[in-house]
């Protein structure tokens, strides 16, 4: 890639302004929960994820991911449609409101035309607790149809395909996603603990097996050994992928263990263009074959695919961080730099504040960097850079402090090694850092991806058991 665009993207470039929503884009913002009891706001909140999905499956449709209209969840109502519309790069929108009392369902829904607040289609769903399984797919039957005129038959038969045949499960599964939205720990433990019951009353239940294996990669390198996250999300994709072959989620999260647990970017490359066959859209399809052309050398290919992924959940901190690492890793430090207050708007602080401080390091500032690291951040991301900085204030003490606090936070839970690896390399002890990295291969963390390439490495790889341990990486 020999130019970036000032936003930090693959060219051609875009004018600032300039773009309008294509005719078949649409938003589904989050549903109102006006039931008497605020628990039962994963109802609306699910209901509102599972139209997305369904509507995604339909390609002739452009449909704005849950991570773009998170930001309007419970103030959508007072933006006018033609401010949501633009916000969002819309043409329509669907708003809606759950209403749950006993056994009784009630759902509003309507389609808007954003530019003109014009109702396309609206309709009111009564359904019990027990025929509540179709809902989202009716409506999103009926939204694709209001969009893009008359459906396909294999459209219309995928659209109606349901979920599951149990109540039970398929609130248990609701339950879930709303949890998995949250990247803390304990939010996926607890997410992990409703898909598991979903599949306990139906063992067939291929998107559960699906969004359980994609919550085992999330937890994976930064709150849980490799071996044991991935491990968990190989064995729950595959078994999604028995049960429904089109489920583009679960070929993306085995991509991802296939690149930690075997090295195979050779294979991982295989599964997450077979991702992204099935949905275009699959930001997590195009986040896992961006890491397997990263491990392969292909780093041209790699930035554009972890541009794909951005553009796709441009508020989904993974995708973002990853594109801007690919950035960092590839030397386009420009592009990352502009690309930064973008993410700075909207993204939470606490994600993009690293990759400010290893932006500031790669440029030789650690001065600068240092307010922007620690080494506590998702398993010690950043830890090698925040003891480069301690080194270059000149407080060795503080450096070798934290790196004993690093060793300590793997008695209790999961620390990365490739962290480890890092800051000895930085305190120049190479046979530590070389210890570290072994046990990096060993642990089979997705950060070996960037081994080959990361600066704070460089220091090992004059030590001839590094060559040993990168002929592991199948590329």
């Amino acid at each position: 890639m020999s130019a970036q665009c000032p936003d930090g993207s693959p060219p051609p470039c875009t004018r600032a302004g300039a773009s309008l929503p294509a005719p078949n884009s649409v938003a589904v913002l989050y549903f109102d929960n006006l039931s008497r009891d605020t628990a039962d706001a994963f109802l609306a909140d699910g209901l509102t994820e599972e139209i997305i999905i369904r509507l995604g499956q339909v390609q002739r449709l452009e449909v704005k991911s849950r991570f773009e209209v998170q930001r309007f969840r419970g103030r959508a109502a007072a933006q006018e449609p033609p401010f949501l519309g633009r916000s969002l790069n819309a043409a329509y929108l669907v708003t809606g409101s759950v209403q749950r009392g006993g056994d009784q369902v009630r759902l509003r829904v309507a389609l808007v035309r954003a530019a003109t607040r014009a109702q396309v289609w609206g309709d009111v769903f009564d359904r019990t607790n027990s025929n509540l399984l179709t809902v989202e797919s009716d409506i999103a039957r009926e939204v694709a149809t209001a969009i893009s005129g008359q459906l396909l038959p294999e459209e219309r038969a995928r659209l109606s395909r349901p979920l599951t045949s149990d109540p039970i499960a398929y609130e248990e599964y609701l339950r879930g996603l709303q949890l998995a939205n949250s990247w803390d720990d304990a939010a996926q433990g607890s997410a992990l603990a409703h898909f598991d019951r979903a599949i306990a009353r139906d063992s067939a239940f291929a998107a559960a097996f699906a969004a359980k294996a994609f919550a085992w990669a999330v937890l994976a390198d930064g709150y849980v050994s490799p071996r044991e996250g991935y491990g968990h999300a190989r064995d729950a994709a595959g078994r999604a992928i028995a049960r429904d072959s089109s489920l583009a989620l679960a070929y993306a999260t085995l991509a991802e263990t296939v690149l930690a647990l075997d090295l195979d970017a050779r294979e991982s490359e295989r599964l997450g263009r077979l991702a992204v066959a099935l949905d275009p859209r699959s930001g997590w399809g195009h986040h896992a074959l961006s890491e397997a052309l990263q491990l392969a050398g292909r780093t041209d290919e790699s930035i554009q695919e972890a541009y794909r992924a951005w553009e796709v959940d441009t508020l989904f901190s993974p995708t973002a961080m990853l594109y801007v690492d690919a950035l960092l890793y590839g030397h386009r430090l420009d592009s990352a730099a502009a690309l930064l207050p973008r993410l700075r708007a909207f993204l939470p602080p606490a994600d993009v504040a690293p990759e400010e401080g290893l932006l500031r390091a790669m440029r030789g500032d650690l001065h600068g960097a240092e307010p922007f690291v620690n080494w506590r951040y998702y398993g010690g991301w950043v830890a090698g850079t925040y003891v480069r900085a301690q080194l270059a204030r000149g407080d060795t003490l503080a450096a070798r402090a934290t790196v004993d606090s690093m060793l300590a936070a793997r008695t209790p839970g999961y620390y990365n090694p490739m962290a480890l690896a890092r800051a000895y390399a930085a305190l120049g002890d190479i046979g530590r850092g070389m210890e570290w990295l072994g046990r990096a291969f060993e642990e089979r963390t997705a950060w070996l991806v960037w081994v080959r390439v990361d600066p704070e490495l460089a220091p090992l790889r004059a030590d001839p058991r590094y060559a040993d341990l990168e002929r592991q990486l199948r590329d």
